[in-house]
């Protein structure tokens, strides 16, 4: 069967002669499902059928890479073990004032385990274990849930218009290759709202299984991601070994190994931070400064003897329009995280020594890193401040603050 290039539409409709009362003949039309529609079908009833999976996923585009052997088990809980993990994009990100804790150094080698409702991160080559809620599994491409996901194939039929793209070899296995095209970009329901990131996709089912074992699409112009591959946009998600396991909930529960340390994380109202650290937060300080927090809460992230730990605040200062005019995180604990000490590495190898007092101090503007040039005279000022001082460790971040007014806020916060 031959499709023309708007794709199939389902179903091929064929003429049939039926009589009429008056012996006179009328020529309907019933409508049959195609091969492509039959193999989407089936496909679709493969995923729902699927409950729970382990694979080798890798994640290609431009120069992000990304290999994990994955764990998942329907609808949502997944066990990724990072073997290799590349990407530019977060790296630069995490120049410019990211708030990512852990990088690819921390994720390769480390177990994320998400049970649903909230994340494990265990790495053993430090001995410690993160638990924090949502899911942060630290997906390789910006704006996509890629790690383990097989369900955008749970209705094939009715989301998109299909194209027969024959048969193909991957990783050894025999593939019918599918193409496909949203037939609307955004689709609204009562309490839903789907949109399809691409144009057109393709992917090559496992002839036997009908598991996915390669997908590939070019995201649209529109997203942040298009304009950091260039020319190289197209994204490609590969999957080997594939075998499906008779998984529970209690393959969900993290394996901690003999002497981990485990911290907990929690956001804070501020109303409730009084005792909840071993050591004291600068909110008043901040507040005689004109700073508030963005969202009236402090992320705690405390061991599991409340003696060791950091917290983060996150906030704005406000003109009288309520307009933000700068910003500050400050990161401050008596243990220090990951994300501290990639700031204190990166703030001792570039800054300048300051002098916040009767405390040195290093202060680094972050545009002096712009290799393209000197910093431009439109970026805000971006600029970390590390110090240390009686066992407590202190990192602050600003945005639109002046050096000299990021110091005099310093020198109060102690």
């Amino acid at each position: 069967m031959r499709l023309d290039a708007r794709g199939d539409t389902g179903a091929t409709c064929l003429p049939v002669a039926r009589p009429t009362p008056k012996a006179t003949s009328r020529v309907q039309r019933t409508c049959m499902p195609t091969p492509i529609t039959l193999l989407a079908r089936a496909a679709s009833e493969a995923v729902r059928a699927r409950v729970s999976f382990e694979a080798r996923q890798t994640i290609r585009a431009g120069k992000i890479e990304a290999v994990a052997r994955i764990r998942s088990l329907a609808p949502d809980r997944l066990v990724v073990d990072y073997d290799a993990y590349t990407n530019p994009l977060a790296e630069f990100d995490d120049v410019w004032g990211g708030n990512a804790e852990f990088m690819g150094s921390d994720l390769v080698g480390s177990s994320l385990l998400y049970d649903g409702r909230s994340t494990w991160f265990v790495n053993p080559k430090t001995a410690t274990a993160l638990h924090a809620s949502g899911r942060l599994l630290y997906e390789p491409l910006p704006g996509y849930d890629a790690l383990g996901e097989t369900r955008f194939l749970d209705d094939l039929a009715r989301d998109f218009l299909l194209r027969d793209g024959g048969q193909g070899i991957q990783g050894g296995r025999l593939t019918r290759i599918l193409g496909l095209k949203p037939k609307r970009q955004r689709v609204a329901s009562l309490f839903r709202v789907a949109t399809y990131p691409f144009e057109r996709a393709e992917v090559a089912l496992d002839a036997e299984t009908l598991f996915p074992l390669r997908i590939a699409f070019i995201p649209p112009p529109s997203l942040s991601l298009s304009s950091f591959l260039g020319s190289d946009s197209r994204i490609t998600i590969e999957y080997a070994d594939v075998r499906e396991l008779d998984l529970d909930e209690s393959a969900f529960t993290p394996t901690l190994p003999a002497g981990t340390r485990i911290f907990e994380e929690a956001l804070v109202e501020e109303s409730k931070l009084e005792g909840a650290l071993p050591f004291s937060l600068p909110v008043d300080a901040l507040r005689r400064h004109g700073y508030v927090l963005a969202d009236s809460s402090v992320r705690l992230v405390l061991d599991a003897t409340r003696e060791r730990g950091y917290g983060t605040l996150f906030c704005v200062q406000e003109d009288k329009n309520e307009e933000a005019t700068s910003a500050v995180v400050v990161r401050v604990g008596n243990y220090v995280s990951r994300l501290m000490a990639r700031r204190r590495t990166m703030v001792g190898e570039h800054g300048e020594s300051v002098d916040l007092g009767d405390q040195p101090a290093r202060y680094l503007d972050r545009r002096l890193l712009w290799k393209e040039g000197p910093p431009a005279i439109e970026m805000p000022i971006l600029a970390d401040l590390v110090w240390e001082r009686n066992g407590v460790f202190w990192v602050l971040t600003s945005e639109g603050l002046a050096k000299e007014d990021l110091l005099e806020l310093a020198r109060t916060l102690t």
